[in-house]
Protein backbone atom coordinates (compact mmCIF):
# COMPACT_ATOMS: atom_id res chain seq x y z
CA UNK A 1 0.00 0.00 0.00
CA UNK A 2 1.44 3.37 -1.01
CA UNK A 3 2.20 5.81 1.78
CA UNK A 4 0.35 9.08 1.81
CA UNK A 5 3.71 10.83 2.25
CA UNK A 6 5.19 9.41 -0.99
CA UNK A 7 6.16 12.41 -3.17
CA UNK A 8 7.04 10.37 -6.29
CA UNK A 9 5.37 11.51 -9.52
CA UNK A 10 5.09 9.43 -12.65
CA UNK A 11 6.24 11.52 -15.75
CA UNK A 12 4.52 10.84 -18.99
CA UNK A 13 6.84 10.14 -22.07
CA UNK A 14 6.59 11.50 -25.59
CA UNK A 15 4.04 9.80 -27.66
CA UNK A 16 4.95 8.40 -31.04
CA UNK A 17 2.98 11.14 -32.72
CA UNK A 18 4.93 13.83 -30.87
CA UNK A 19 8.25 12.25 -31.77
CA UNK A 20 7.26 12.06 -35.41
CA UNK A 21 6.21 15.70 -35.34
CA UNK A 22 9.50 16.76 -33.70
CA UNK A 23 11.58 14.87 -36.26
CA UNK A 24 9.50 16.35 -39.07
CA UNK A 25 10.04 19.88 -37.77
CA UNK A 26 13.80 19.30 -37.46
CA UNK A 27 13.92 17.94 -41.00
CA UNK A 28 12.06 20.98 -42.29
CA UNK A 29 14.47 23.33 -40.48
CA UNK A 30 17.52 21.46 -41.76
CA UNK A 31 16.10 21.36 -45.26
CA UNK A 32 15.83 25.15 -45.11
CA UNK A 33 19.30 25.72 -43.59
CA UNK A 34 21.44 23.35 -45.65
CA UNK A 35 20.96 25.28 -48.92
CA UNK A 36 21.83 28.46 -47.06
CA UNK A 37 25.08 26.93 -45.82
CA UNK A 38 25.76 25.68 -49.32
CA UNK A 39 25.11 29.16 -50.72
CA UNK A 40 27.41 30.73 -48.13
CA UNK A 41 30.19 28.29 -48.97
CA UNK A 42 29.62 28.83 -52.68
CA UNK A 43 29.70 32.59 -52.23
CA UNK A 44 32.97 32.34 -50.29
CA UNK A 45 34.52 30.16 -52.99
CA UNK A 46 33.30 32.56 -55.66
CA UNK A 47 34.70 35.62 -53.87
CA UNK A 48 38.00 33.85 -53.29
CA UNK A 49 38.18 32.90 -56.97
CA UNK A 50 37.26 36.44 -58.03
CA UNK A 51 39.94 37.89 -55.73
CA UNK A 52 42.54 35.51 -57.17
CA UNK A 53 41.60 36.43 -60.74
CA UNK A 54 41.66 40.15 -59.92
CA UNK A 55 45.06 39.88 -58.24
CA UNK A 56 46.53 37.96 -61.16
CA UNK A 57 45.01 40.46 -63.59
CA UNK A 58 46.41 43.47 -61.77
CA UNK A 59 49.88 41.94 -61.66
CA UNK A 60 49.76 41.07 -65.35
CA UNK A 61 48.45 44.45 -66.50
CA UNK A 62 50.96 46.38 -64.38
CA UNK A 63 53.78 44.20 -65.74
CA UNK A 64 52.67 44.73 -69.34
CA UNK A 65 52.26 48.50 -68.95
CA UNK A 66 55.60 49.04 -67.24
CA UNK A 67 57.64 47.06 -69.76
CA UNK A 68 55.84 48.27 -72.88
CA UNK A 69 56.03 51.94 -71.91
CA UNK A 70 59.77 51.58 -71.27
CA UNK A 71 60.46 49.66 -74.51
CA UNK A 72 63.01 51.03 -76.95
CA UNK A 73 61.28 49.37 -79.89
CA UNK A 74 58.58 46.82 -80.74
CA UNK A 75 60.38 44.18 -82.81
CA UNK A 76 57.49 41.74 -83.49
CA UNK A 77 53.78 41.56 -82.70
CA UNK A 78 50.80 39.36 -83.58
CA UNK A 79 47.94 40.56 -85.76
CA UNK A 80 45.44 42.79 -83.96
CA UNK A 81 42.68 40.19 -84.53
CA UNK A 82 44.68 37.37 -82.88
CA UNK A 83 43.31 36.52 -79.41
CA UNK A 84 46.19 34.13 -78.66
CA UNK A 85 48.74 36.85 -79.36
CA UNK A 86 52.35 37.70 -78.66
CA UNK A 87 54.61 40.73 -78.65
CA UNK A 88 58.39 41.14 -78.65
CA UNK A 89 60.18 44.29 -77.51
CA UNK A 90 63.70 45.58 -77.10
CA UNK A 91 64.50 46.91 -73.62
CA UNK A 92 67.03 49.57 -72.62
CA UNK A 93 69.78 46.98 -72.18
CA UNK A 94 69.37 45.71 -75.75
CA UNK A 95 67.57 42.50 -74.73
CA UNK A 96 64.65 41.18 -76.79
CA UNK A 97 61.79 40.27 -74.44
CA UNK A 98 58.57 38.42 -75.30
CA UNK A 99 55.01 38.04 -73.98
CA UNK A 100 52.87 35.14 -75.18
CA UNK A 101 50.51 32.37 -73.96
CA UNK A 102 52.17 29.09 -73.01
CA UNK A 103 50.86 25.54 -73.37
CA UNK A 104 49.31 25.73 -69.89
CA UNK A 105 47.37 28.89 -70.84
CA UNK A 106 49.56 31.09 -68.63
CA UNK A 107 51.03 34.32 -69.93
CA UNK A 108 54.80 33.88 -70.29
CA UNK A 109 57.46 36.59 -70.20
CA UNK A 110 61.22 36.74 -70.52
CA UNK A 111 64.08 36.80 -73.02
CA UNK A 112 63.18 35.11 -76.27
CA UNK A 113 63.86 31.40 -75.86
CA UNK A 114 63.81 31.54 -72.05
CA UNK A 115 60.25 32.44 -71.03
CA UNK A 116 58.73 31.86 -67.58
CA UNK A 117 55.12 31.82 -66.37
CA UNK A 118 53.92 35.27 -65.31
CA UNK A 119 50.15 35.09 -64.59
CA UNK A 120 47.07 33.14 -65.60
CA UNK A 121 45.41 31.10 -66.76
CA UNK A 122 44.07 33.29 -69.57
CA UNK A 123 41.78 32.71 -72.52
CA UNK A 124 42.82 35.87 -74.39
CA UNK A 125 45.96 37.96 -74.94
CA UNK A 126 45.40 40.48 -77.72
CA UNK A 127 47.68 43.31 -78.86
CA UNK A 128 46.54 46.27 -81.00
CA UNK A 129 49.15 48.79 -82.11
CA UNK A 130 48.91 52.42 -83.30
CA UNK A 131 51.21 55.17 -84.51
CA UNK A 132 51.79 58.51 -82.79
CA UNK A 133 49.14 60.45 -84.71
CA UNK A 134 46.17 58.09 -85.09
CA UNK A 135 44.95 56.15 -82.06
CA UNK A 136 41.92 54.77 -83.89
CA UNK A 137 43.42 52.85 -86.81
CA UNK A 138 45.57 49.80 -85.98
CA UNK A 139 48.88 49.52 -87.86
CA UNK A 140 51.04 46.47 -88.71
CA UNK A 141 54.32 48.39 -89.27
CA UNK A 142 56.53 47.71 -86.25
CA UNK A 143 58.77 50.68 -87.08
CA UNK A 144 55.89 53.14 -86.63
CA UNK A 145 54.38 51.75 -83.41
CA UNK A 146 54.12 54.30 -80.61
CA UNK A 147 51.07 53.00 -78.71
CA UNK A 148 50.11 49.44 -77.74
CA UNK A 149 46.67 48.46 -76.44
CA UNK A 150 46.45 45.13 -74.58
CA UNK A 151 43.30 43.15 -73.76
CA UNK A 152 43.48 39.92 -71.75
CA UNK A 153 40.88 37.65 -70.15
CA UNK A 154 41.77 35.90 -66.89
CA UNK A 155 39.98 32.58 -66.43
CA UNK A 156 38.02 32.50 -63.18
CA UNK A 157 39.06 29.28 -61.32
CA UNK A 158 35.75 29.11 -59.46
CA UNK A 159 32.13 30.01 -60.04
CA UNK A 160 31.56 33.37 -61.63
CA UNK A 161 32.48 35.10 -64.89
CA UNK A 162 35.99 35.47 -66.30
CA UNK A 163 37.74 38.81 -65.79
CA UNK A 164 38.65 41.09 -68.68
CA UNK A 165 41.57 43.55 -68.24
CA UNK A 166 42.87 46.22 -70.60
CA UNK A 167 45.77 48.66 -70.61
CA UNK A 168 47.26 51.10 -73.10
CA UNK A 169 50.98 51.93 -73.07
CA UNK A 170 52.69 54.76 -74.92
CA UNK A 171 56.23 53.99 -76.00
CA UNK A 172 58.60 56.84 -75.42
CA UNK A 173 60.17 56.00 -78.78
CA UNK A 174 59.99 53.28 -81.36
CA UNK A 175 62.79 54.70 -83.46
CA UNK A 176 66.27 53.48 -84.23
CA UNK A 177 68.88 55.70 -82.59
CA UNK A 178 71.43 57.59 -84.63
CA UNK A 179 74.82 55.93 -84.61
CA UNK A 180 76.75 57.00 -81.52
CA UNK A 181 73.80 58.68 -79.78
CA UNK A 182 72.16 55.88 -77.81
CA UNK A 183 71.94 56.54 -74.06
CA UNK A 184 72.96 54.30 -71.16
CA UNK A 185 73.49 54.75 -67.45
CA UNK A 186 76.96 53.48 -66.54
CA UNK A 187 76.52 50.53 -64.21
CA UNK A 188 78.02 51.19 -60.77
CA UNK A 189 78.23 54.97 -61.22
CA UNK A 190 75.24 55.78 -59.02
CA UNK A 191 75.89 57.23 -55.56
CA UNK A 192 73.56 58.33 -52.77
CA UNK A 193 75.60 61.34 -51.67
CA UNK A 194 72.91 62.87 -49.41
CA UNK A 195 71.05 60.44 -47.12
CA UNK A 196 68.85 63.03 -45.37
CA UNK A 197 67.08 65.03 -48.05
CA UNK A 198 67.88 66.81 -51.30
CA UNK A 199 65.58 69.10 -53.28
CA UNK A 200 66.00 71.57 -56.16
CA UNK A 201 69.72 70.98 -56.78
CA UNK A 202 71.90 73.26 -58.92
CA UNK A 203 75.11 72.04 -60.55
CA UNK A 204 78.26 73.68 -61.92
CA UNK A 205 81.56 72.30 -63.21
CA UNK A 206 84.70 73.26 -61.28
CA UNK A 207 87.15 71.29 -63.44
CA UNK A 208 87.01 68.09 -65.51
CA UNK A 209 86.56 65.90 -62.43
CA UNK A 210 84.93 68.15 -59.80
CA UNK A 211 81.44 69.64 -59.65
CA UNK A 212 79.76 71.99 -57.19
CA UNK A 213 76.22 71.09 -56.14
CA UNK A 214 74.00 73.42 -54.08
CA UNK A 215 70.60 72.27 -52.83
CA UNK A 216 67.82 72.35 -50.24
CA UNK A 217 68.90 69.76 -47.71
CA UNK A 218 68.39 68.62 -44.15
CA UNK A 219 66.03 70.88 -42.19
CA UNK A 220 65.18 72.66 -45.47
CA UNK A 221 68.48 74.48 -45.05
CA UNK A 222 70.93 75.43 -47.75
CA UNK A 223 73.72 72.92 -48.37
CA UNK A 224 76.59 72.57 -50.84
CA UNK A 225 79.05 69.79 -51.68
CA UNK A 226 81.75 69.02 -54.22
CA UNK A 227 81.22 65.81 -56.18
CA UNK A 228 84.32 64.12 -57.58
CA UNK A 229 84.04 62.03 -60.77
CA UNK A 230 86.68 59.36 -61.36
CA UNK A 231 87.02 59.36 -65.15
CA UNK A 232 88.92 56.08 -65.05
CA UNK A 233 86.13 53.90 -63.64
CA UNK A 234 83.30 56.49 -63.72
CA UNK A 235 82.50 56.34 -60.03
CA UNK A 236 81.40 59.36 -57.99
CA UNK A 237 82.47 60.37 -54.49
CA UNK A 238 81.54 63.34 -52.33
CA UNK A 239 83.66 65.80 -50.39
CA UNK A 240 82.83 67.70 -47.17
CA UNK A 241 79.37 69.26 -46.91
CA UNK A 242 78.77 72.94 -46.15
CA UNK A 243 75.56 74.35 -44.63
CA UNK A 244 75.50 77.80 -46.25
CA UNK A 245 72.04 78.83 -44.93
CA UNK A 246 70.73 77.52 -41.61
CA UNK A 247 67.26 79.05 -41.90
CA UNK A 248 65.39 77.92 -44.98
CA UNK A 249 65.77 77.64 -48.72
CA UNK A 250 63.60 76.14 -51.48
CA UNK A 251 65.40 76.60 -54.80
CA UNK A 252 68.96 77.27 -55.94
CA UNK A 253 70.83 78.60 -58.98
CA UNK A 254 74.60 78.68 -59.57
CA UNK A 255 77.02 80.60 -61.79
CA UNK A 256 80.81 80.55 -61.82
CA UNK A 257 82.58 83.84 -61.02
CA UNK A 258 86.16 82.57 -61.30
CA UNK A 259 88.06 79.31 -60.71
CA UNK A 260 87.22 79.19 -57.00
CA UNK A 261 84.17 81.45 -56.49
CA UNK A 262 80.54 80.77 -57.38
CA UNK A 263 77.45 82.92 -57.10
CA UNK A 264 74.49 81.10 -55.58
CA UNK A 265 71.01 82.67 -55.76
CA UNK A 266 68.21 81.02 -53.86
CA UNK A 267 64.70 81.29 -52.45
CA UNK A 268 65.51 81.80 -48.80
CA UNK A 269 63.99 82.75 -45.47
CA UNK A 270 60.46 84.09 -45.87
CA UNK A 271 60.56 83.00 -49.53
CA UNK A 272 62.63 86.14 -50.14
CA UNK A 273 65.40 86.41 -52.69
CA UNK A 274 68.90 85.71 -51.36
CA UNK A 275 72.37 85.36 -52.84
CA UNK A 276 75.76 84.27 -51.48
CA UNK A 277 79.25 83.70 -52.83
CA UNK A 278 80.55 80.16 -52.25
CA UNK A 279 84.33 79.65 -52.22
CA UNK A 280 85.82 76.26 -53.14
CA UNK A 281 89.26 75.30 -51.84
CA UNK A 282 90.72 73.34 -54.76
CA UNK A 283 93.37 71.82 -52.50
CA UNK A 284 91.04 69.89 -50.17
CA UNK A 285 87.69 70.56 -51.94
CA UNK A 286 86.07 72.12 -48.89
CA UNK A 287 83.57 74.96 -49.32
CA UNK A 288 83.18 78.20 -47.41
CA UNK A 289 80.71 81.04 -47.76
CA UNK A 290 80.84 84.81 -47.80
CA UNK A 291 78.18 87.16 -46.38
CA UNK A 292 74.67 86.40 -47.70
CA UNK A 293 72.69 89.21 -49.34
CA UNK A 294 68.89 89.62 -49.48
CA UNK A 295 68.19 91.01 -52.96
CA UNK A 296 64.36 90.96 -52.67
CA UNK A 297 62.63 91.40 -49.29
CA UNK A 298 59.18 90.40 -50.62
CA UNK A 299 59.61 87.28 -52.75
CA UNK A 300 62.39 85.63 -54.67
CA UNK A 301 61.16 82.21 -55.78
CA UNK A 302 62.90 79.80 -58.19
CA UNK A 303 65.69 82.15 -59.33
CA UNK A 304 67.73 81.71 -62.53
CA UNK A 305 71.14 83.26 -63.23
CA UNK A 306 73.05 84.40 -66.31
CA UNK A 307 76.40 86.22 -66.53
CA UNK A 308 76.50 89.78 -67.87
CA UNK A 309 80.22 90.35 -67.21
CA UNK A 310 82.81 89.30 -64.61
CA UNK A 311 81.08 91.20 -61.81
CA UNK A 312 77.43 91.47 -62.89
CA UNK A 313 74.79 88.75 -63.17
CA UNK A 314 71.21 88.84 -64.34
CA UNK A 315 68.80 87.10 -61.98
CA UNK A 316 65.20 86.32 -63.03
CA UNK A 317 62.69 85.02 -60.48
CA UNK A 318 59.07 84.79 -59.40
CA UNK A 319 58.65 87.84 -57.24
CA UNK A 320 55.98 89.89 -55.52
CA UNK A 321 52.45 88.80 -56.47
CA UNK A 322 53.77 85.77 -58.33
CA UNK A 323 54.85 88.09 -61.15
CA UNK A 324 58.01 87.90 -63.25
CA UNK A 325 60.90 89.96 -61.92
CA UNK A 326 64.56 90.46 -62.81
CA UNK A 327 67.47 92.18 -61.11
CA UNK A 328 71.17 92.72 -61.75
CA UNK A 329 73.38 91.40 -58.94
CA UNK A 330 76.83 92.97 -58.56
CA UNK A 331 79.68 90.99 -56.96
CA UNK A 332 82.60 92.93 -55.47
CA UNK A 333 85.53 90.64 -56.28
CA UNK A 334 87.66 92.41 -53.68
CA UNK A 335 85.61 91.43 -50.63
CA UNK A 336 83.00 89.12 -52.26
CA UNK A 337 80.03 91.14 -51.07
CA UNK A 338 76.89 91.36 -53.21
CA UNK A 339 74.66 94.31 -54.05
CA UNK A 340 71.63 94.73 -56.32
CA UNK A 341 70.47 97.25 -58.88
CA UNK A 342 66.82 98.29 -59.17
CA UNK A 343 64.52 95.27 -59.73
CA UNK A 344 62.39 95.21 -62.88
CA UNK A 345 58.94 93.59 -63.27
CA UNK A 346 58.94 91.97 -66.72
CA UNK A 347 55.53 90.24 -66.39
CA UNK A 348 52.72 91.72 -64.28
CA UNK A 349 50.55 88.57 -64.40
CA UNK A 350 52.73 85.56 -63.64
CA UNK A 351 56.40 84.60 -63.93
CA UNK A 352 57.11 81.16 -62.44
CA UNK A 353 60.20 78.94 -62.87
CA UNK A 354 62.16 81.18 -65.26
CA UNK A 355 65.15 80.02 -67.33
CA UNK A 356 67.74 82.36 -68.84
CA UNK A 357 69.93 82.27 -71.95
CA UNK A 358 72.39 84.83 -73.26
CA UNK A 359 71.93 86.48 -76.66
CA UNK A 360 74.21 89.02 -78.36
CA UNK A 361 74.76 92.64 -77.29
CA UNK A 362 73.44 92.47 -73.71
CA UNK A 363 70.16 90.79 -74.61
CA UNK A 364 68.87 87.75 -72.71
CA UNK A 365 66.15 85.24 -73.50
CA UNK A 366 63.88 84.40 -70.56
CA UNK A 367 61.45 81.46 -70.78
CA UNK A 368 58.94 80.95 -67.97
CA UNK A 369 55.57 79.63 -66.85
CA UNK A 370 53.32 82.62 -67.41
CA UNK A 371 49.68 83.59 -67.51
CA UNK A 372 47.38 80.57 -67.59
CA UNK A 373 50.40 78.35 -66.81
CA UNK A 374 51.23 78.67 -70.51
CA UNK A 375 54.73 78.84 -71.93
CA UNK A 376 56.01 82.39 -72.35
CA UNK A 377 59.23 84.14 -73.33
CA UNK A 378 60.53 87.67 -73.19
CA UNK A 379 63.79 89.22 -74.30
CA UNK A 380 65.40 91.24 -71.51
CA UNK A 381 67.86 94.01 -72.30
CA UNK A 382 70.50 95.16 -69.80
CA UNK A 383 71.85 98.63 -70.56
CA UNK A 384 75.36 99.86 -69.88
CA UNK A 385 74.16 101.27 -66.56
CA UNK A 386 72.61 97.87 -65.69
CA UNK A 387 69.04 99.01 -66.12
CA UNK A 388 66.69 96.26 -67.36
CA UNK A 389 64.02 96.69 -70.03
CA UNK A 390 61.82 94.21 -71.88
CA UNK A 391 61.00 93.48 -75.51
CA UNK A 392 57.69 92.05 -76.82
CA UNK A 393 56.54 88.93 -74.87
CA UNK A 394 55.78 85.77 -76.87
CA UNK A 395 53.54 82.84 -75.88
CA UNK A 396 55.32 79.76 -77.22
CA UNK A 397 52.75 77.25 -75.88
CA UNK A 398 49.09 78.21 -75.41
CA UNK A 399 48.21 74.99 -73.56
CA UNK A 400 50.84 74.61 -70.85
CA UNK A 401 54.51 75.44 -70.29
CA UNK A 402 55.68 74.40 -66.83
CA UNK A 403 59.31 74.41 -65.71
CA UNK A 404 61.05 75.32 -68.98
CA UNK A 405 64.77 74.73 -69.46
CA UNK A 406 66.97 76.32 -72.15
CA UNK A 407 70.09 75.28 -74.03
CA UNK A 408 71.73 77.47 -76.69
CA UNK A 409 71.94 76.21 -80.28
CA UNK A 410 73.56 79.32 -81.80
CA UNK A 411 73.42 83.11 -81.34
CA UNK A 412 69.75 83.33 -82.33
CA UNK A 413 68.29 79.91 -81.51
CA UNK A 414 67.58 78.11 -78.24
CA UNK A 415 66.17 74.67 -77.54
CA UNK A 416 63.45 74.78 -74.89
CA UNK A 417 62.20 71.65 -73.06
CA UNK A 418 59.24 71.78 -70.70
CA UNK A 419 56.23 70.02 -69.17
CA UNK A 420 53.45 70.76 -71.62
CA UNK A 421 49.98 69.66 -72.63
CA UNK A 422 48.84 66.54 -70.76
CA UNK A 423 51.88 67.00 -68.45
CA UNK A 424 53.86 65.30 -71.23
CA UNK A 425 57.41 66.13 -72.25
CA UNK A 426 57.70 68.74 -75.02
CA UNK A 427 60.52 70.53 -76.82
CA UNK A 428 60.63 73.41 -79.27
CA UNK A 429 63.20 75.60 -81.01
CA UNK A 430 62.82 79.30 -80.13
CA UNK A 431 64.21 81.82 -82.62
CA UNK A 432 65.09 85.41 -81.72
CA UNK A 433 65.28 87.88 -84.60
CA UNK A 434 68.70 89.51 -84.22
CA UNK A 435 67.37 92.92 -85.34
CA UNK A 436 63.87 93.21 -83.89
CA UNK A 437 64.36 90.81 -80.91
CA UNK A 438 60.96 89.29 -81.71
CA UNK A 439 60.70 85.65 -80.65
CA UNK A 440 59.10 83.00 -82.85
CA UNK A 441 58.92 79.24 -82.54
CA UNK A 442 59.30 76.23 -84.79
CA UNK A 443 57.18 73.04 -84.69
CA UNK A 444 56.90 71.57 -81.20
CA UNK A 445 57.94 67.96 -80.53
CA UNK A 446 56.34 65.71 -77.90
CA UNK A 447 59.28 63.61 -76.70
CA UNK A 448 57.40 61.73 -73.96
CA UNK A 449 53.68 60.97 -74.22
CA UNK A 450 53.40 59.69 -70.65
CA UNK A 451 54.98 62.50 -68.62
CA UNK A 452 57.83 65.02 -68.77
CA UNK A 453 58.35 66.97 -65.56
CA UNK A 454 61.36 68.96 -64.23
CA UNK A 455 63.35 68.93 -67.46
CA UNK A 456 67.06 69.79 -67.63
CA UNK A 457 69.10 70.27 -70.82
CA UNK A 458 72.73 70.22 -71.84
CA UNK A 459 74.40 70.35 -75.25
CA UNK A 460 76.19 67.15 -76.23
CA UNK A 461 79.13 66.64 -78.62
CA UNK A 462 77.92 68.96 -81.40
CA UNK A 463 75.40 71.71 -82.09
CA UNK A 464 72.64 69.31 -83.11
CA UNK A 465 72.30 66.92 -80.16
CA UNK A 466 71.07 67.75 -76.68
CA UNK A 467 70.63 65.55 -73.61
CA UNK A 468 67.32 66.09 -71.83
CA UNK A 469 66.84 64.48 -68.43
CA UNK A 470 63.45 64.58 -66.78
CA UNK A 471 61.00 62.94 -64.40
CA UNK A 472 58.78 60.62 -66.40
CA UNK A 473 56.01 58.16 -65.73
CA UNK A 474 55.73 57.09 -62.05
CA UNK A 475 58.29 59.78 -61.08
CA UNK A 476 61.08 57.64 -62.59
CA UNK A 477 64.23 59.20 -64.02
CA UNK A 478 64.53 59.33 -67.81
CA UNK A 479 66.93 60.73 -70.36
CA UNK A 480 66.56 61.26 -74.10
CA UNK A 481 68.71 62.63 -76.92
CA UNK A 482 66.94 65.48 -78.73
CA UNK A 483 68.20 66.10 -82.27
CA UNK A 484 67.84 69.62 -83.71
CA UNK A 485 68.09 69.98 -87.48
CA UNK A 486 67.77 72.94 -89.89
CA UNK A 487 66.49 74.20 -92.19
CA UNK A 488 63.65 74.17 -91.36
CA UNK A 489 64.29 73.96 -87.62
CA UNK A 490 62.82 70.79 -86.16
CA UNK A 491 63.28 68.53 -83.13
CA UNK A 492 63.27 64.73 -83.09
CA UNK A 493 64.10 62.25 -80.38
CA UNK A 494 65.95 58.97 -80.01
CA UNK A 495 65.13 56.25 -77.52
CA UNK A 496 64.82 57.07 -73.84
CA UNK A 497 66.88 55.51 -71.07
CA UNK A 498 65.40 54.98 -67.60
CA UNK A 499 68.35 55.90 -65.39
CA UNK A 500 66.43 55.47 -62.13
CA UNK A 501 63.34 53.21 -61.97
CA UNK A 502 62.54 54.21 -58.37
CA UNK A 503 62.36 58.00 -58.36
CA UNK A 504 64.05 61.03 -59.91
CA UNK A 505 62.79 64.59 -59.55
CA UNK A 506 64.25 68.08 -60.04
CA UNK A 507 67.20 66.88 -62.11
CA UNK A 508 70.34 68.89 -62.85
CA UNK A 509 72.76 67.75 -65.56
CA UNK A 510 76.24 68.75 -66.72
CA UNK A 511 78.39 67.65 -69.65
CA UNK A 512 81.65 66.00 -68.51
CA UNK A 513 82.94 65.33 -72.03
CA UNK A 514 81.39 64.62 -75.43
CA UNK A 515 80.00 61.26 -74.29
CA UNK A 516 79.65 61.44 -70.48
CA UNK A 517 77.17 63.45 -68.40
CA UNK A 518 76.75 63.94 -64.65
CA UNK A 519 73.14 63.89 -63.45
CA UNK A 520 72.09 64.93 -59.93
CA UNK A 521 68.53 64.50 -58.68
CA UNK A 522 66.09 63.97 -55.82
CA UNK A 523 65.75 60.21 -55.66
CA UNK A 524 64.27 57.45 -53.54
CA UNK A 525 63.31 58.69 -50.07
CA UNK A 526 63.90 62.27 -51.27
CA UNK A 527 67.63 61.64 -50.83
CA UNK A 528 70.35 63.02 -53.05
CA UNK A 529 71.57 60.82 -55.89
CA UNK A 530 74.04 61.21 -58.74
CA UNK A 531 74.93 58.99 -61.71
CA UNK A 532 76.83 59.05 -65.00
CA UNK A 533 74.88 58.83 -68.27
CA UNK A 534 76.83 57.77 -71.36
CA UNK A 535 76.06 58.13 -75.07
CA UNK A 536 77.48 55.75 -77.65
CA UNK A 537 76.80 52.61 -79.67
CA UNK A 538 77.02 49.97 -76.96
CA UNK A 539 76.52 49.47 -73.22
CA UNK A 540 79.52 50.49 -71.13
CA UNK A 541 80.82 47.85 -68.70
Amino acid sequence: MQSKHDKTRVSEGLTLVEMVLAVAIMAIVLAALVPQFRAILGSWDSKEANAEALQNGRILIDHLYRNLSAAVQITAVSDSSETNGYIELQDNDGNTMRYDIGANNYVEFGPVGNLADLAGPVSQLQFTCYDACDLDTPIPDINAIRCVKVETTLTNPGPGPDKIFTTQAYLRTNLQDEAGWKLYKITGSEIEFETNVLKTPALWQIDTTHYLCAYQGEGDHGWAVVLTVNTGNWTITKETLLEFDSKKIKATALWQIDATHYLCAYQGDGDDGWAVVLTVDTGNWTISKETPFEFDIKDGRTPALCEIDDQHYLCAYEGDGGDGWAVVLTVDTGNWTISAETPFEFDTKKGKTPALGKLANNYYLCAYQGDGDDGWTVVLKVSGSYVISVEMPFEFDTNKGIGPSLSQIDNDHYLCAYQGDGDDGWAVVLKVNSSTKIVTKETSFEFDQARGETTALTKMGDDEHFLCVYSGDNDDGWGIVLNVTEPPWSVTGGSSVEFDPSKALEEAVWKIDDTHYLCVYRGDGDDGYACIIWSGDEIRP
